[in-house]
């Protein structure tokens, strides 16, 4: 009888000072387990630093379907907003599962179970991935 296995590794948002402006409009920061990247939506020309962490989100089906990650907000100043979006090592698909008692529960549309973590240090913002 085989086994299956799978592999977590813990990973969070990264802090605003490890995020760097690699072109005008595009950002990317290193992860434990991966790469994080956003593109600023609008004015792709636009030069602007990092200035604070706003929120995370993962989505859930239903309760006991998977965790799935779909980013970390960052504030700009003047109001842009940009979202970071977590590429793992071996760009394979993966899931999730939030940790800590940061994250907080909101029910959607449809059933859909949103997982906010905001108000906190990015760090703070943490899960495991499952591969």
């Amino acid at each position: 009888m085989a086994i299956a296995t799978t592999s977590q590794a813990l990973e969070n948002c990264p802090e605003v000072s490890g995020i760097e402006q690699i072109a005008p409009g595009i950002y990317r920061a290193n992860g434990e387990h991966g790469e994080w990247s956003g593109v600023l939506q609008g004015v792709a020309a636009k030069t602007a630093p990092v200035q604070y962490f706003e929120m995370a989100l993962a989505i859930q089906e239903q309760q006991p379907a998977p965790q799935y990650f779909q980013y970390c907000t960052y504030g700009l100043g003047d109001q842009d907003l940009l979202d970071l979006r977590f590429l793992a090592k071996n760009e394979s698909d993966f899931n999730i599962k939030t940790e800590g008692d940061t994250w907080k529960k909101e029910h959607g549309p449809f059933g859909i179970i949103y997982h906010v973590c905001e108000n906190t240090a990015p760090q703070d913002c943490k899960f495991s991935l499952i591969q």
